[in-house]
């Protein structure tokens, strides 16, 4: 060692003020001599004698730099260097290890034990004060860059960004921890792009690649926005931007970017448009949603020549005499309330809530004043049942008020307005009622409204009756067979036709009843007449699952033979669903009902279809009969029906048989059968009963029965 005392070394002003430096030497001459040439250059000096004194001096004092001999007792160099690395508060204290010029082994190990620097002894003085303000400074550029990257990856975290870079050449994505974080990724490895995908909600997944050929191509554009998909409630949207990343040749190589969680955000956001949209009690949509609702189905209803209704509704919750309903159960009471209302509600329809216990419903695609009847109905039949809240039952009964777009107004308020003085009206009435709010609207609604209940109560009372269509036999005149008609003697009106309340018991499912009713009623009647019987089947009826078990049970209560009874179907029936309906047609003609096309020519005849279906008869539509006389082309349609069926072994009916001329061309023509009102009107049974001792072809012109 170079035992020289220095003088003041040039440059001293340029020391870190205030820099504390720790010097560790088990000699104290080397140590007054450091501490002189320190002191000296402006830097406060600590001392320690071995390596056990510095690393308890460091964690107290945290010194700046450590300037420490290799080889000391109790502690030697390489040791208290590990041990000061294993510190929290002195890891990344720069230490200078002092060892010999020659002794490489010692500078290996004090690297290895983690020393920032050596200097060889002898000591250079004129350097010595050089090499620690070097290494002070490189201290303080890697703390103030530690800093800058803690401080980026705690701006990071608190804007849940995410560096990541994908690899063009082999699809590989390298995410950060961050990422890996957002995405539920195990351990380091890049993943392949295609797994990525799998993550993206799918409707998302164009988008993230539509961003990918952007970046690559060198687009201006930028930027994407994904969900991922997967269990998580609620779910994770990632926000991605990156550039292109060029190799030598100018080729884009890669993609780098950042990805941002701002998931907390579309929450809070979508929170706000819920808060703003429904109705927190309820979870319905509250009046500025239904607002919009109103506005976008005039739009559509507008461009589809179409109506559609507003229903303004207050409930007015009547609890029993027997219960007692705390006032903090209101709440639990209107929940119930909404619950019962959405009960009723078709798929397309909405309901929101108005205020208080007020409610709105708006119904779309509205093509018929019924399908306005049957809401109505259902909410009023919806109250009838009592409410069950927590242990009360309590009764309700519902106002109603309608408001139809366009006729009762264009706009939203104006639609608001008139239902809601249309509900006024209907809580006049004394309970459960509904009102229109113009008034032949109101007319019709309401009679149609009675006639349900009326049709409800005519099957409980007997008030249908059957009336039987002779059809005859055009070559021999003989009467063939009948068909059974419905009629409905409806108290005070007097005898109604089918077309006044048909479409109504198929709509309310009652035909299901009334089918079953006229099926006993006619095989009953016909049983013992040597006639076969032809009875009318609705859609609805046809579309029971168990149609041909269904008729076997009553033809078998009856004792009416199968091969007696023949069911009427028009076409429109086989339209909607062909397949379905020809495997049920089969079905019955397996078990020996036939089958008889009713109304051919009036809808969409197809030739191909009448090959298909297992048909015994087919009827002509009475337009067609009635204008033979008149109408050649007619005639000849007629005439070619006849002749085709005949060639499929399918009997023809033809209905409409008005006069004999028209009865004369059909026997011309080769037809089967004829019926209508020139052979017989529909007639009771008694009365049919009268007409069959007598009645012949010859007899057609002059007598006629019901005419």
């Amino acid at each position: 060692m170079n035992m020289n005392p220095p003088g003041l070394l040039p440059g001293s002003n340029e020391a870190d003020p205030g820099a504390r430096v720790l010097i560790v030497d088990d000699e104290g001459l080397t140590r007054m001599m450091i501490r002189r040439v320190l002191e000296d250059s402006g830097y406060r000096v600590l001392e320690a004698q071995d390596g056990q004194t510095a690393t308890r001096l460091c964690d107290a004092e945290q010194p700046d730099l450590v300037l420490m001999d290799v080889r000391m007792p109790v502690m030697n160099g390489f040791d208290a260097c590990r041990a000061i690395r294993r510190s929290l508060r002195s890891r990344h204290t720069p230490v200078l290890m002092l060892t010999a010029l020659d002794d490489v082994m010692a500078v290996r190990l004090a690297f290895e034990a983690g020393a920032t620097d050596f200097i060889t002894k002898p000591i250079n003085w004129a350097l010595l004060s050089q090499r620690v303000r070097y290494a002070l400074r490189t201290a303080r550029t890697e703390r103030e860059l530690r800093e800058s990257q803690l401080a980026l990856a705690r701006a990071q975290k608190i804007a849940r960004l995410a560096p990541w870079r994908l690899e063009l050449d082999d699809g590989r994505l390298h995410c950060s921890r961050e990422l890996r974080d957002m995405l539920g990724l195990p351990g380091n490895e890049p993943v392949a792009m295609r797994r990525l995908l799998r993550q993206v909600a799918f409707e998302d997944r164009g988008a993230l690649l539509a961003f990918v050929r952007r970046v690559r191509d060198g687009r201006s554009e930028s930027e994407v926005e994904i969900r991922l998909d997967g269990s998580q409630q609620p779910s994770r949207h990632l926000f991605l931007s990156g550039d292109a990343m060029l190799d030598e040749g100018g080729r884009t190589c890669a993609i780098f970017g950042v990805a941002q969680d701002v998931s907390e955000r579309r929450h809070a956001e979508a929170e706000r448009s819920y808060r703003a949209h429904f109705d927190p009690l309820t979870g319905l949509p509250n009046r500025v949603l239904f607002r919009d609702r109103v506005a976008t189905a005039a739009a559509a209803a507008q461009q589809r020549q179409q109506r559609f209704a507003v229903l303004n509704i207050d409930v007015d919750v009547l609890q029993r005499t027997q219960a007692s309903v705390a006032a903090d159960a209101s709440e639990r009471i209107l929940r119930a309330v909404a619950r019962r209302l959405e009960s009723v509600m078709r798929e397309p329809d909405s309901l929101c809530r108005l205020e208080g216990d007020t409610f709105a419903m708006l119904l779309t695609d509205i093509e018929a004043e019924a399908q306005i009847a049957g809401a109505t109905r259902r909410l009023v039949e919806a109250f009838a049942v009592p409410l069950q809240v927590d242990d009360w039952e309590l009764l309700a009964s519902v106002h109603v008020g309608v408001a139809i777009w366009p006729g009762d107004g264009q706009e939203v308020d104006t639609l608001l307005l008139h239902s809601g003085a249309a509900r006024s009206r209907a809580r006049e009435a004394i309970g459960s009622s509904c009102h229109f709010y113009t008034a032949d609207m109101h007319n019709r609604v309401i009679d149609r409204l009675n006639t349900e209940v009326a049709l409800y109560r005519g099957l409980e009372r007997g008030e249908f009756e059957l009336h039987y269509q002779p059809k005859v036999d055009l070559a021999s005149g003989r009467v063939s067979g009948v068909e059974a008609l419905l009629r409905w003697n409806r108290p005070g009106c007097g005898l109604q036709m089918p077309d006044r309340f048909i479409d109504i018991l198929e709509q309310t499912g009652l035909i299901m009843d009334a089918g079953d009713w006229v099926l006993r009623e006619a095989c009953a009647a016909v049983r013992h007449l040597p006639l076969s019987l032809a009875v009318n089947v609705s859609p609805r009826q046809f579309q029971h699952p168990r149609l041909g078990e269904r008729l076997m049970r009553i033809l078998d209560e009856i004792g009416f033979p199968a091969d007696r009874l023949e069911l009427e179907i028009t076409e429109q029936i086989v339209v909607e669903d062909e397949e379905g309906a020809i495997a049920t047609l089969h079905d019955l003609a397996s078990r020996g009902i036939r089958i008889a096309l009713d109304d051919y020519g009036t809808g969409f005849s197809s030739l191909q279809r009448l090959k298909r279906l297992p048909l015994h008869t087919l009827k002509i539509d009475k337009d067609f009969v009635m204008s033979l006389e008149t109408s050649r082309a007619d005639a000849a349609i007629v005439r070619s029906t006849i002749e085709l069926c005949h060639q499929l072994d399918i009997h023809v009916v033809a209905e409409g048989v008005e006069n004999d001329a028209a009865m004369a061309m059909l026997r011309g023509f080769g037809c089967d059968i004829g019926q209508g009102y020139g052979i017989c009107r529909p007639l009771p049974l008694a009365r049919l009963t009268d007409w069959l001792g007598t009645a012949t072809v010859s007899a057609l012109a002059g007598r006629r029965p019901g005419g």
